[in-house]
């Protein structure tokens, strides 16, 4: 067996670092607890003056405010008539915005009617536009049949209202018309 050797002022050294550890952190809780205490110190000390300070200052308005009846009263009929005078303001504005009002609920029923008359006829002649695009349709399936269907193009205003893109346009088109294909032939195989 090896025997190992222990040194006395090893051992003494290792076991007092513990207690060392704990009085450093004390005097350093210590220093904290210190600094804190400072700040709060000098924190209230700025609240106290700003304080004494506000309390002077309403001190000297109360030393200057005159209780006499007669200031207070020539004041008072001061403030009322500036109050008055702005009332007055604020009722004459009102009234010019009650009068724009009117004028513009009076003016409304002619635009609605103006909006209206422009929308019925909008929706006229895209009826009629429709009409005579299934007129020609129906006459075209009566004599061509299936070919007529084949044969049908793509329509201006769709066109226009497709996306920028040239790709997607001549695709839209094409799927329109296989589209078409589909129920035209059912409807020529019903009749036939």
């Amino acid at each position: 067996m090896a025997k190992t050797q222990f040194n006395a002022e090893q051992l003494k050294t290792e076991a007092v670092k513990p207690l060392y550890a704990v009085a450093g952190a004390t005097e350093l809780a210590v220093e904290y607890a210190r600094g804190y205490a400072t700040e709060a110190q000098k924190a209230t000390q700025a609240r106290f003056d700003t304080v004494q300070t506000r309390v002077s200052g309403v001190q000297a308005r109360v030393a200057k405010v005159d209780f006499d009846s007669k200031t207070l009263q020539a004041q008072a009929k001061t403030r009322v008539e500036e109050l008055r005078a702005d009332a007055k303001k604020a009722q004459a504005k009102f009234e010019a915005r009650v009068a724009e009002a009117q004028k513009d609920a009076q003016a409304l029923p002619g635009k609605l009617e103006a909006l209206v008359n422009e929308a019925i006829e909008e929706l006229n002649s895209t009826y009629a536009e429709l009409a005579a695009r299934g007129e020609k349709f129906v006459a075209a399936l009566r004599k061509d049949g299936v070919k007529a269907v084949a044969n049908v193009k793509p329509a201006k205003k769709a066109a226009r209202k497709a996306p920028a893109t040239k790709t997607a346009a001549k695709k839209a088109p094409a799927k329109k018309a296989t589209a078409k294909k589909a129920p035209a032939k059912k409807a020529v195989k019903k009749t036939a």
